[in-house]
């Protein structure tokens, strides 16, 4: 029976309902770096197969193998070390599912209270199964967005039904700590404005007002800050990522590549294309 794979009719690629976000199934060789990069949405990790470090604010130096699962919030930065090959299996969100509001309250209350440790949980036998399953639609391109709420909506019945209220407070306590912050805000909005009062705008607030929090908060000027992450984030995708320039260039919301390039070095010193280049003469 373990051989036997099922004919798939279906092509949910050519749907618009297909759904690459939601979860992702990715396998990592041994010896893999994968480099600090910062999360841009809250990331649960679940080891299908394998061993892996990661070393983050939340996991610093921290150690989990297959059947265990950790969990990132948006905005942390976090690095990977392969050290077993390893199958994982990411789901990403903005805000856990309400499966029972009394409970969910109750976990809120605790989560305050709950000290930010590092916390690597062991997957039960249901959550193994689950996850193995979502391994085989993954793989199949299965990706229908109903398909995929449906099973959020299972990943969150299980969490909430084979766990205790203080295992999952202390498990999303980041999250709701973090959530409630105009830092949180600030992480999850810069790169879909251009300046500080469509930024200020956005938030609902005044421009003075939001000058006032994002340097009590931050500790230097909302523009000055939006423009060194714009460049980190630039130089991270020339330096990581396969996208093309022109990709980089719009993504960023530049109107040319001429004023890309013009970006890239008065900040960096050198062009995208000579950053690329240098990146690839070091690989």
């Amino acid at each position: 029976m373990s051989d036997f794979i099922c004919q798939k009719y279906t092509d949910c690629s050519s749907c618009s309902h297909y759904q690459k976000q939601l979860f992702k199934y990715r396998s990592y060789p041994k010896g893999m770096k994968i480099p600090k990069e910062r999360c841009s949405q809250n990331t649960i990790y679940f080891l299908v197969s394998g061993k892996v470090q990661v070393d983050s604010e939340e996991h610093p130096g921290t150690i989990f193998h297959d059947g265990q699962f950790i969990m990132q919030p948006i905005g942390s930065r976090v690095e990977f070390r392969i050290l077993e090959p390893a199958e994982c299996i990411l789901y990403l969100f903005e805000t856990p599912q309400i499966i029972c509001t009394d409970r969910f309250n109750k976990g809120l209350e605790l989560a305050k209270e709950s000290p930010l440790l590092p916390i690597v949980m062991d997957m039960c036998f249901p959550l193994r199964l689950f996850i193995n399953g979502l391994k085989m639609y993954l793989n199949n391109d299965l990706r229908c967005f109903e398909l995929l709420k449906a099973k959020q909506t299972e990943l969150y019945f299980l969490l909430n039904c084979y766990y205790t209220l203080k295992e999952i407070a202390g498990f999303y306590a980041p999250i709701y700590r973090y959530s409630k912050t105009f830092r949180y805000f600030v992480v999850q909005n810069y790169l879909k404005v251009k300046d500080v009062d469509s930024f200020a705008q956005l938030g609902g607030y005044s421009t003075p007002t939001f000058r006032r929090l994002f340097k009590d908060t931050f500790g230097e000027p909302a523009y000055q800050w939006m423009l060194k992450k714009k460049s980190e984030d630039i130089q991270n995708d020339l330096i990581t990522t396969n996208l093309s320039i022109s990709e980089i260039c719009y993504k960023y919301g530049f109107e040319s590549l001429s004023n890309f390039s013009h970006f890239c070095r008065a900040n960096f010193g050198k062009s995208p294309r000579a950053i690329r280049n240098e990146r690839d003469e070091n690989s």
